[in-house]
């Protein structure tokens, strides 16, 4: 089985017509991820570093692991990141909402606003828990590392960094796509998913 799990910007949805080999299950970030049985996890964004964390505390019950645009919690930000996340946390105790959901698109998927509109003003909305940090050295699964050529450069260095320290790691680049690969260049994004689950990378 594959699970798929979303970004923080969008709902399941973003996986719409992103077909990948064998059983595969939508997760939303509204719900904890959970496995009765070893899945291959695929996460975008945020749910990338959910998928993360969950191969990092239990090893046992992930047989793959696809990483695209993750984030680390103890990465060193940028002044850009930086600066945009502290307008978005003014904005939020403002309680403007839609102003928020606004500087994310414009910030993180400018290309694609219009189709992301509806689910990243549902995303302002939505509770997660906090990852405050990852054993990185406790994921055994073999791990893709994927970033878009065009997202922010934190996100290239935390992928060069993945890669550097998780035991079983390769690295990959979707060609002009941003932060949102799945949605941006979706063909080419499961192509590259499809080939590393079926061991062809």
């Amino acid at each position: 089985m594959i699970v798929l799990v979303h970004s923080g910007i969008a709902s399941p949805e973003m996986w719409d017509g992103f077909e990948l080999p064998g059983e595969v299950r939508r997760h939303s970030l509204a719900d904890a991820l959970s496995a009765e049985a070893p899945v291959a996890l695929v996460g975008a964004s945020y749910g990338g570093l959910v998928c993360l964390d969950f191969a990092a505390r239990h090893p046992e019950l992930v047989t793959a692991l696809v990483l695209l645009d993750a984030p680390l919690p103890d990465h060193d930000w940028s002044d850009e990141v930086s600066t945009y996340a502290e307008e978005g946390e003014r904005l939020l105790e403002a309680g403007d909402l839609d102003a928020v959901a606004e500087l994310d698109l414009a910030f993180w998927a400018p290309s694609i606003a219009d189709r992301l509109r509806p689910m990243a003003r549902w995303a302002v909305e939505l509770e997660m828990d906090e990852i405050e940090e990852v054993d990185l050295s406790a994921v055994s699964a073999r791990t893709l590392v994927a970033v878009g050529e065009q997202d922010k450069a934190d996100f290239h260095a935390i992928a060069d960094r993945l890669v550097r320290e998780l035991p079983n790691a390769e690295h990959a680049v979707v060609p002009d796509a941003g932060h949102l690969p799945s949605m941006e260049q979706p063909e080419a994004t499961a192509a590259l998913v499809s080939r590393f689950l079926e061991g062809k990378t």
